[in-house]
């Protein structure tokens, strides 16, 4: 909201960060809701009945008269710059009428007109509707037709001048674009916004895991005006995107270059917190408002200053070791490459020529002696499937392998399961359609196709698919049948269960499936532990044998449900990891009691289920790591229960949430490395 005589201050992403301040006449009480041909547009939110139009370049202001009508939330829309041959401004509502005013020189007094399109938008979609998304291209404006709260098509909306009067129709154009998949979407948000000469269409993909609404996945479509129809984006091509979540606004720059181009820039809904989706790439970066802070320029110029200075020693550290390696005769080289296994095996190997002659090329999915090494940690596995490579992220040294994605994995896929060196993968379909299950085991390249079975909520296995005790379980809260079971070494076909005392509801799902003591157990819409008792043939379902946690604060929290040895673990975060908490669950009291040291384990948290195991490494354990990296070193992100904080491998380097950290929207997951 904004003051009169107060500073209103533009902020800007690059690096780094600066801000501009400047003052909107008369703007006491009133509310930026856009800007069109360099106008911006203001009101009295949330009355909206006085609206102005304020020019930042020439300081020209347009005030319009009071709008007599029903007040409320209005999407608004300027045809073209005031001075043209019949600019008009229009306002809409979820109701089928515009109200409009002329705004070109020519009149002397500005007076709203309101007209009604329920007939034209009933002639066209073929029931009752309203515009949503009022946006300018080329000289004509465009809208989509909303159906309730679905989107049907593009609408142009057709603005002649006829004599003293202006004549508004609308006209079906093209339908608005799909998307196939979006991995794990709760729903998704269109965003419609004309540039000059083009007009495009963003799609955003979100989860709504207990209110927290996290991004995971990001389509851009742009309109080939030549065949009217939308081609998917594949780069940005240093052009920018940014959204406004409060305002359902869009701005598109074409060419603004520098490190903000190539990203979809989303300002949440509190106008705190910005997620740049890296659109090649697909990451996503969270962000705060850029403060003016006097020291962020000189902590950088330390940090590039230190970076140099490491760099150049490094450079000496690696002459020095190039030339002692050439004073070791090449037999004992060769011994000594012998117990080099991993990423220590290709450091070496691209040392020197002499060092690359005594260390020939494995196939790690053949090679002996890298399927007995144990690797410290799990890896972080993600699918980029643009590129069809598959990359792994040690978590402790940051060190990346990389094979080349099977043919059988290309495509839309979601991941929904990692125990024992394998996943669990879904081939997907279509958006609502089951797809084809199997396991995939990247060390061996082996997979292992299921039987076809109904869409499920989550899944679990008890074993690897090679052995002969493999039973792999799934949920679901739709249709009649609720628990699915299949045992690989048995049986063709799945077992389906109706659960006994339970009502189903569609609108809720169960999470994180976990076989623990030969029952199972799953988180019921994110909240209570819900536990299946497989005791006799027909499984019954105990709703909330646990209930969850309380937030102390009130807050809304992210539950991550594991087995960790003999006992069951539920990791609660609040939003953006403000917050994080261990429990374990007392099977005498069934309840959740806290914990604040895990001993020697550590744990591995991503969407669809996670990890709990040993650390191999005693600088590992007691911790929290997450499908995360940080913004500027890259290195993986955990959360220490002994310092309270999170951290990268530089254990100097803390942090209290997740703000300057990157996730991936690829498919991804933990995975134990396994050979068998």
């Amino acid at each position: 909201m904004l003051r009169n005589n107060e500073d209103h201050i533009i902020y800007t992403m690059r690096e780094p960060p600066s801000q501009h301040r400047y003052q909107i006449p008369s703007s006491h009480g009133k509310c930026i809701q856009g800007c069109f041909h360099g106008w911006v547009i203001l009101s009295n939110h949330p009355y909206n009945d006085m609206w102005s139009l304020w020019n930042p370049v020439t300081s020209k202001i347009i005030r319009l008269p009071r709008l007599i009508s029903e007040k409320g939330d209005r999407e608004c829309c300027l045809s073209s710059p005031p001075d043209y041959h019949g600019s008009i401004f229009m306002l809409t509502t979820k109701k089928p009428t515009i109200v409009f005013c002329r705004l070109d020189r020519r009149r002397k007094r500005y007076k709203w007109v309101e007209m009604s399109y329920a007939k034209q938008m009933r002639s066209i979609v073929g029931c009752d509707g309203f515009l949503d998304n009022l946006t300018c291209c080329n000289g004509k404006v465009y809208a989509l037709s909303c159906i309730g709260n679905r989107l049907r098509c593009v609408i142009l909306v057709d603005i002649e001048v006829k004599g003293t009067e202006i004549v508004i129709s609308l006209s079906w154009y093209l339908k608005h674009p799909t998307t196939f998949y979006m991995d794990g979407h709760s729903y998704t948000i269109g965003f419609f916004k004309g540039c000059c000469s083009e007009l495009f269409f963003v799609k955003l993909g979100v989860i709504d895991d207990a209110g927290e609404k996290t991004v995971c996945g990001v389509y851009v479509y742009k309109l080939d005006t030549k065949n009217i129809r939308w081609e998917r984006m594949e780069d940005l091509k240093g052009a920018a995107i940014f959204l406004d979540l409060s305002q359902h606004s869009m701005f598109y720059s074409p060419a603004i270059g520098s490190e903000l181009g190539g990203y979809v820039h989303l300002l949440d809904k509190s106008g705190k917190v910005i997620q740049s989706y890296d659109y090649k790439n697909k990451t996503v970066a969270l962000s705060i408002m850029p403060t003016p802070y006097a020291s962020s320029a000189e902590c950088r110029l330390r940090q590039e200053e230190d970076s140099t200075n490491n760099s150049n020693n490094t450079t000496i550290e690696g002459e020095n070791m190039e030339s002692r390696l050439l004073n070791i005769p090449f037999d004992v080289l060769k011994t000594i490459m012998e117990f080099c296994v991993g990423v220590e095996y290709l450091n070496f190997r691209a040392v020197c020529k002499k060092c690359h002659l005594a260390a020939p090329m494995i196939r790690w999915s053949k090679g002996g002696r890298l399927q007995t090494y144990s690797l410290v940690s799990p890896l972080l596995m993600v699918l980029d499937q643009d590129r069809r490579v598959t990359s792994f992220t040690d978590p402790m040294f940051g060190d990346r392998y990389f094979i080349k994605t099977p043919r059988e994995l290309i495509g839309d896929v979601q991941i929904h399961c990692s125990m024992y060196g394998w996943l669990l993968i879904e081939r997907l379909k279509g958006p609502l359609l089951a797809g084809q299950l199997m396991f995939f085991n990247p060390f061996t390249s082996d997979i292992r196709e299921l039987p076809d079975a109904p869409r499920l909520d989550t899944y679990c296995f008890s074993a690897p698919p090679t052995s002969s005790e493999c039973m792999v379980v799934g949920f679901t809260t739709r249709g009649e049948w609720h628990v699915f079971v299949y045992f690989v070494a048995r049986e063709p076909s799945w077992r389906s269960f109706r659960l006994l005392n339970f009502s189903g509801d569609s609108s809720r799902s169960f999470r994180f499936a976990t076989l623990y003591a030969r029952n199972l157990y799953a988180l019921y819409n994110n909240g209570g532990l819900d536990f299946i008792d497989t005791d006799n043939e027909h499984y019954t379902w105990r709703k909330v044998l646990a209930k969850g946690p309380n937030s102390s604060d009130g807050s809304l929290k992210q539950n991550f449900l594991m087995k960790c040895d003999q006992q069951l673990l539920l990791v609660t975060m609040s939003e953006f990891g403000g917050r994080v908490d261990v429990f374990k669950l007392n099977n005498d009291s069934t309840e959740w009691e806290k914990t604040e040291n895990l001993g020697k384990y550590a744990i591995y948290i991503y969407g669809k289920s996670c990890l709990c195991m040993e650390a191999k490494m005693p600088t590992m354990a007691n911790k929290i790591y997450f499908p995360r990296v940080h913004s500027d070193n890259w290195k993986i992100v955990f959360y220490s229960l002994e310092t309270r904080r999170y951290h990268t491998s530089n254990i100097e380097e803390s942090f209290v949430n997740f703000m300057g950290t990157t996730y991936h929207l690829n498919p991804h997951a933990w995975i134990e490395p396994s050979w068998s």
